[in-house]
């Protein structure tokens, strides 16, 4: 027996409710792993351009560094005439466009910073002009002649323009590293909330799965034991069920019966051996008023008589 199309249907919801969780869970793990994955790489991009800020902040120390040693070796030759400190100071003049060149390069995706380096590039400029202006002064006038070129404040200026331009270049480079400092703890913290909370979700929807395949399964095995149960007793109606059917040879005159073997049997024992029925003789009033005198000598009243199989 085919199941009813309302019985079909519950089923398919039943499966579809019950798979519904697992396939929420499987399309959650993928999501969970597609924003981590670039949730992962705009965190390795963070990484790379903090460092990035950070390395060009070292090299605009280094910058510093070399043009502060220029001016400290400078002045100490044209004071003292020391030849060491020129050598230091040329060695130096020698390195400051590699030194140049590496923050020009490090800082191509930031105009603002370019067009700070072209500024300093100018200023840097004055400043060398100034320095060997001081040493032509040491070398035809001497020392005295450069303190008084000194006192004037030009050297100071010129040089604290220079400065003033690199530190605003550190302090930009410093800001950016802060930012991207920021994003990139944003980025740790995004990536740890977004897989803990995927996480946690992931085994709420498996776990509600399982709790549906567990009460369907549970379901079932009710239905099953009341489907079996209720197999047995049809089954056992059925066996003591006894029926009459299809066409019964039976005498026109003796109302006997044959039954399959070819035997023939009354009519109480032909319906008693297929059936739970028995019988209780009695006497209608039409067989009492035509066989009143037999009865009447029999001694019975034809009500009742005894039952007989």
């Amino acid at each position: 027996m085919s199941p009813a199309p309302e019985q079909t249907t519950r089923r398919k919801s039943l499966d579809l409710l019950r798979w519904l969780p697992v396939a929420a869970a499987v399309a959650l793990m993928v999501m969970v792993a597609f924003i981590s994955a670039r949730t992962m790489s705009e965190l390795k991009n963070a990484i790379y351009w903090r460092q990035h800020s950070f390395q060009e902040i070292l090299a605009a120390h280094a910058y510093e560094d070399n043009v502060m040693s220029i001016q400290s070796n400078m002045r100490d030759f044209v004071t003292t005439g020391d030849a060491a400190a020129l050598a230091s100071c040329q060695r130096s003049i020698k390195l400051e466009p590699q030194l140049f060149d590496q923050l020009v390069s490090m800082t191509r995706d930031n105009p603002a910073q370019q067009q700070r380096l072209k500024t300093l590039s100018v200023a840097m400029k004055d400043v060398f002009d100034y320095d060997r202006r001081l040493i032509e002064i040491y070398k035809q006038r001497g020392a005295e002649a450069v303190l008084q070129t000194e006192q004037t404040g030009e050297g100071r200026t010129i040089t604290g323009r220079a400065r003033d331009i690199l530190t605003e270049f550190s302090a930009e480079e410093q800001k950016l590293l802060s930012a991207r400092d920021a994003a990139e703890q944003s980025g740790y913290f995004n990536a740890e909330r977004l897989l803990i909370l995927g996480s946690v979700l992931t085994v709420a929807l498996l776990v509600l799965a399982n709790l549906m395949v567990g009460r369907e399964m549970a379901r079932r095995q009710r239905a099953e034991i009341d489907r079996e149960k209720l197999i047995g007793e049809l089954q056992q109606t059925l066996a003591q069920v006894k029926t009459l059917s299809g066409l019964i040879p039976i005498c026109a005159w003796c109302k006997s019966v044959r039954n399959d073997q070819g035997y023939w049997q009354s009519v109480e024992q032909y319906v008693h051996s297929r059936s739970e029925a028995s019988f209780s003789h009695s006497i209608c009033p039409s067989c009492r008023e035509k066989f009143k005198e037999e009865i009447a000598k029999a001694g019975l009243s034809g009500e009742k008589s005894p039952a007989q199989n």
